[in-house]
């Protein structure tokens, strides 16, 4: 598992990739504790090498819109075609935006 941060003007993008699960979702904690979350701007989490994605790892994802919904920033996630069944089936795309980029 890896999270890899970039910022530009007023996007923040952390891209994971590998096994989102409970062993690995500190380390996502970690890096979401830790992005910047420009005020109005947009935070973008890139789901789409991610291999595996468990609860925890929701939870992180829902933790960080929390977050991010304070300075008024919008939380996007750019989903492949695993963690889109997921997060569809769960109805995370009717509260955060997904973009499907499969």
């Amino acid at each position: 598992m890896s999270v890899t941060v970039s910022t530009s003007s007023s996007t923040t993008t952390a891209r994971l990739s590998g096994e989102i699960d409970t062993y690995t979702v500190p380390e996502v904690r970690h890096a979401f504790d830790e992005l910047e979350v420009p005020t109005g701007g947009d935070v973008v989490v890139d789901l789409r090498d991610v291999t595996f994605l468990d609860s925890s790892g929701l939870g992180a994802i829902i933790g960080l819109y929390h977050r991010t919904a304070g300075p008024g920033a919008r939380l996007r996630l750019l989903c492949g075609e695993s963690t889109l069944r997921l997060v569809r089936l769960m109805h995370l795309d009717q509260v955060i935006e997904v973009v499907d980029a499969t």
